[in-house]
């Protein structure tokens, strides 16, 4: 599954740099409004905070998060932007509004497959805790 993983959000990983630059032009940029800035600056706030909803030392999944907000942040900065400023900010980092909508949307298929994992893998602690439980109830009764 983590090769898997690694597979699906090395697109999102290439691009990084890329958001990181944009992000640094949106909040230089004097034709966003303050509220605009606000949120991409929020949305890196997140990135580098050690208070997160999914601690960054899970593996994977805490590092997700970080990145899906952020780029959550990025694009809605830049739809509430004027068309021809939006596209000038992508066109000078390189990135299309597609990519950045497929980058979620890949971080979204991501997320999914690790929680279905969990689940799988929880479901089968649960069935092997109580088979445990069964035999040493057994052992117990003495049979």
């Amino acid at each position: 599954m983590r090769a898997a993983l690694v597979v699906l959000l090395s697109p999102v990983i290439r691009r990084l740099p890329a958001y990181s630059k944009l992000a640094w032009r949106l909040v230089r940029d004097r034709r966003l409004s303050r509220g605009q800035r606000l949120l991409v600056l929020g949305g890196v706030a997140y990135l580098v905070s050690p208070i997160d909803l999914i601690p960054g030392f899970i593996p994977l999944i805490g590092q997700m998060d970080d990145i899906t907000v952020t780029l959550w942040a990025l694009r809605a900065a830049l739809r509430r932007l004027p068309p021809e400023v939006s596209a000038e900010h992508l066109a000078a980092t390189g990135l299309t509004a597609g990519q950045l909508d497929e980058d979620l949307a890949r971080l979204g298929r991501s997320g999914r497959l690790i929680a279905a994992s969990g689940a799988r893998l929880g479901w089968r602690g649960v069935v092997g805790a109580g088979r445990i439980a069964v035999r040493l109830g057994r052992r117990l009764r003495g049979r």
